[in-house]
């Protein structure tokens, strides 16, 4: 027999079974960005009970306060140098994914000219953002979650890092924040 005599015709079960393999994996990378947006905070929280938010910032509030994650670095000098680190770990560890430096809303808080400023927070109560604040927004995301957004998607996000254990990391993230007005 010649080649053309065994060769497949063209709408052959072999044809088929490449197309809805190729169907299953294009349906599958969707699924996989839908997850994915859903997981850094789809909507912000904003469809989901007032209440149930409300209860989880007390709770966590309440907890968290009571044993500090870390010991305070003191004020932070933004040196050219510390800012520069900052800038670095900001991009590399994917802060920029959910915090903009421009004003625009995000799944997380814009961070233009956070430091220094009236922050109000998801229980109505309103705290400056001093380096203190900074330094546990950063380590412990759901001590003091800002209105508007919900517990739970920062922490799981930032936890892999492990900044309360790295001072350096955190006095240039700090320093990084107070550059950005």
């Amino acid at each position: 027999m010649s080649e053309e005599e065994t060769a497949l015709p063209h709408g052959s079960p072999d044809g088929l079974w490449r197309w809805l393999l190729g169907g299953l994996a294009g349906g599958a990378v969707i699924l996989g960005l839908l997850i994915a947006a859903y997981a850094i905070g789809y909507h912000r929280g904003q469809h989901h009970a007032r209440a149930a938010v409300s209860a989880t910032t007390q709770t966590t509030s309440t907890t968290t306060s009571a044993t500090p994650v870390s010991p305070s670095l003191g004020p932070v000098q933004a040196t050219p140098a510390l800012v520069a680190r900052g800038k670095s770990l900001f991009t590399a560890d994917g802060c920029s994914a959910c915090h903009s430096l421009t004003g625009a809303t995000g799944a997380g808080p814009s961070l233009k000219g956070v430091a220094g400023s009236q922050v109000t927070l998801a229980d109505g109560s309103t705290v400056t953002a001093d380096d203190a604040y900074l330094e546990r927004s950063i380590t412990s995301p759901d001590a003091q979650v800002v209105k508007g957004y919900r517990a739970g998607v920062m922490s799981a996000a930032v936890s892999s890092f492990g900044l309360a254990a790295k001072p350096n990391d955190l006095r240039a993230l700090v320093a990084f924040l107070k550059s950005q007005k």
